[in-house]
């Protein structure tokens, strides 16, 4: 039997209060203690080493830095889509990207399913 090939991106948007909030749950998850801390502020960095800086204050006035690589961002996120029950392609190549609009996610994958009918005629 024949197979046709699709190629499928699947590309998701997400604004920066939502990307926290997979960095925190992904951080509750694996018992951090990011959970405990109040979020004072939040800078997306670009450059040669993109990612996304949580100020944070545990106690007192000191702020700490908690900087998190895009390949962390992307684990946050897929665990997020996990939780929330957002399906995602196992299988695919994946990229994080920062946009205006806070992060995009996409995944690109090539799937071979069975001709269901004959081919065209040419």
């Amino acid at each position: 039997m024949a197979k046709v090939s699709i190629h499928e991106i699947r590309r998701l948007v997400l604004p920066l209060d939502t990307v926290i909030d997979a960095l925190l749950q992904l951080d509750r998850d694996r018992a951090g203690e990011l959970a405990r801390a109040t979020l004072v502020a939040a800078n997306v960095e670009r450059g040669a080493e993109e990612g996304l800086v949580l100020s944070v204050r545990f106690s007192g006035d000191q702020v700490e830095q908690r900087r998190f690589a895009l390949p962390v961002i992307a684990a946050a996120i897929i665990n997020y889509c996990y939780q929330s029950r957002i399906p995602l392609p196992r299988h695919g190549a994946k990229k994080l990207e920062i946009v205006p609009e806070g992060f995009a996610f996409t995944i690109e994958s090539a799937l071979q399913l069975p001709r269901r009918h004959s081919s065209l005629p040419t």
